[in-house]
């Protein structure tokens, strides 16, 4: 995974993933789009043979876009942590 800031500030990020695609950025977008400082998070596909895809992110400016980003990526992580382990509870048995 490669990543590019297209503009970062106070309240506005937007960045370009690339060798990732809808699954990822949905997944970032949707997630984002909870976090109570977020007023809008969005992503697009430029290109349908490209796998890449641009992640917007506007916040009320009570908190930096990269800030916020983080900790929806953090989020993420400690749920992908809690489905491991209930698989593993479930599966071992």
């Amino acid at each position: 995974m490669k990543l590019e800031i297209k503009k970062v500030d106070d309240k506005e990020l937007i960045i370009k993933v690339f060798g990732e695609t809808h699954t990822l950025g949905n997944l970032l977008a949707k997630s984002a789009l909870r976090h109570p400082n977020v007023k809008l998070a969005a992503y697009s596909i430029e290109h349908p043979l490209e796998e890449a895809f641009v992640l917007r992110i506007v916040t009320d400016g009570s908190k930096p876009a990269s800030e916020v980003l983080m900790e929806v990526v953090e989020g993420l992580v400690k749920l992908s942590d809690e489905i491991v382990r209930e698989f593993k509870s479930v599966l071992e048995k």
